[in-house]
């Protein structure tokens, strides 16, 4: 017969499922920006403004 003990090793199941999920998501948020950062280098463009983004297809006419 299992009994709710409270500070068990069991109790803690669901925050170890919750930080793998977190952990999980912020290495695909890591993966995407190195991904977007290396992707798109060839499109930045450096001026004394600062940074710009100049991306082929939204040409404007």
């Amino acid at each position: 017969m299992a009994r709710y003990v409270p500070g068990t090793y069991k109790n803690h199941r669901a925050a170890r499922i919750i930080a793998r999920a977190f952990i999980f998501l912020l290495l695909a948020a890591l993966a995407l920006a190195v991904t977007m950062f290396f992707g798109l280098r060839r499109y930045i463009a450096y001026t004394p403004d600062g940074l710009r983004l100049e991306l082929p297809w939204p040409e404007d006419e």
